[in-house]
């Protein structure tokens, strides 16, 4: 039985981000040797398309096509000593983390590093790339301490942008009577439901560097 997979936007971006740069180093090529050859002198025109059209149309597509990246498990794994426990009890069957959890029952579907430390809406997205590149930045750089530890207790908003409209959450009779603490974040969720089952049950590695 064949199994049609489904073409994201990521891939076509992709694909048209390879083009415009084969095509570029295609123009480039064909005018150096066009000039080593001493024939007939390519158009201005044709070299500025390489030099610079392509590049400042596949600029904004890169850019783009990092930062949809940069959310995915895959990139918070790639920093493999701070992060790498953290994504392997999360994808551990076995685990009962809350992210394992999660992430077994699929209940959220990708990106689920991404999704569980970030805020909703456009200054969630700006304020998570913002601390995304200084962590990145001290990966890079050696900067960081170990074990990781956040840079501030676990936001309910996390939790409540998912949870807080579900019937099951609603049905709950703490969460009904708790509804403005839990809103303001006076009361973490974390109160509770940490209790049951930590946020990850990673090693805990304490060497640093």
């Amino acid at each position: 039985m064949l199994h049609l997979q489904a073409i994201s936007a990521k891939d076509y971006a992709s694909w048209v981000l390879t083009g415009f740069l084969g095509i570029g180093a295609c123009i480039v090529l064909f005018t150096l040797l066009r000039r080593r050859g001493d024939a007939i002198p390519v158009p201005w025109a044709l070299l500025a398309i390489g030099v610079g059209v392509l590049p400042l149309l596949s600029g904004p597509i890169g850019l783009v096509l990092s930062f949809s990246h940069s959310e995915t498990v895959e990139f918070c794994a790639s920093c493999h000593r701070p992060m790498q426990s953290y994504v392997n009890d999360m994808k551990n069957p076995r685990s009962e983390s809350l992210a394992a959890v999660h992430y077994k029952n699929r209940y959220i579907l990708d990106n689920q590093c991404y999704v569980c430390h970030t805020s909703s809406g456009p200054l969630g997205t700006v304020h998570a790339k913002t601390e995304g590149s200084i962590d990145l930045y001290k990966y890079y750089t050696g900067k960081f301490r170990m074990p990781i530890t956040m840079r501030r207790p676990y936001a309910n908003v996390y939790c409540l942008k998912c949870h807080g409209e579900s019937a099951k959450y609603s049905a709950i009779k703490d969460h009904y009577q708790n509804q403005v603490v839990l809103l303001s974040g006076k009361r973490p969720c974390l109160d509770c439901h940490a209790e049951a089952a930590p946020a990850h049950a990673a090693e805990s590695v304490t060497s640093k560097n």
